[in-house]
């Protein structure tokens, strides 16, 4: 056979190259198919990358973006650290709460960015199971710390120790994240564009399952 040029793609080869094929023609028609039937709200602790991250996603699915912190801020006229100081936890949670549920009841679908502890309240998770598909963004308390070492807007974390401050506010929010969540995504080691993209392949995917 002179001259004559052999190529052999072996069977594992061939399965696998057509499994990625399938996988990226499955991504691409879940993508383009994609219509938002709930609001979409990201959960998780501080610096956790949720207002980054729903900022992308609102941006790829043409809808609303709303940090519910930065809607807090607007409906009490000052920031959240100022009205810490001033009235408290108890009495942000009531804010929170308020505007979480008057966020959630518009009919118009948003992405919509909580507070790391809006999950804190019974009637926020059920809000929040009840009119969204919940994405709890999950970061380990060490990753958060190294985000957040110059970072003086959260109240929670302007203590002596905010890396243990971190480790405790994990303990109790993680079950309640969890309990939400209908996707959890991990972004350790992963930039928010990245991550951002595992959350939209989920989600999208999801819906056509």
């Amino acid at each position: 056979m002179n001259g004559a040029v052999l190529f052999s793609c072996g069977p594992s080869r061939l399965r696998q190259s057509l499994a990625l094929m399938l996988d990226a023609g499955r991504r691409l028609d879940a993508a383009m198919n994609f219509v938002m039937d709930a609001h979409i709200a990201l959960v998780g602790l501080p610096g956790s990358g949720k207002s980054t991250i729903g900022r992308y996603l609102a941006k790829r699915w043409s809808v609303p973006f709303v940090d519910v912190d930065v809607a807090i801020e607007e409906h009490i006229g000052c920031t959240i650290r100022e009205f810490f100081a001033k009235e408290g936890e108890p009495k942000f949670r009531d804010v929170e709460q308020e505007v979480l549920a008057r966020l959630l009841s518009n009919p118009q679908k948003m992405v919509v960015a909580t507070g790391g502890g809006a999950v804190l309240r019974p009637e926020n998770r059920q809000q929040l199971m009840a009119y969204a598909q919940v994405v709890y963004l999950s970061a380990s308390p060490h990753e958060i710390a190294k985000r957040l070492q110059r970072d003086t807007q959260r109240p929670l974390l302007q203590v002596d120790n905010p890396f243990q401050r971190l480790l405790d506010l994990h303990a109790i929010r993680d079950p309640f994240y969890k309990e939400v969540a209908d996707f959890v995504v991990a972004g350790g080691g992963l930039s928010a564009a990245q991550v951002a993209q595992r959350v939209a392949m989920q989600v999208e995917l999801g819906q056509h399952s």
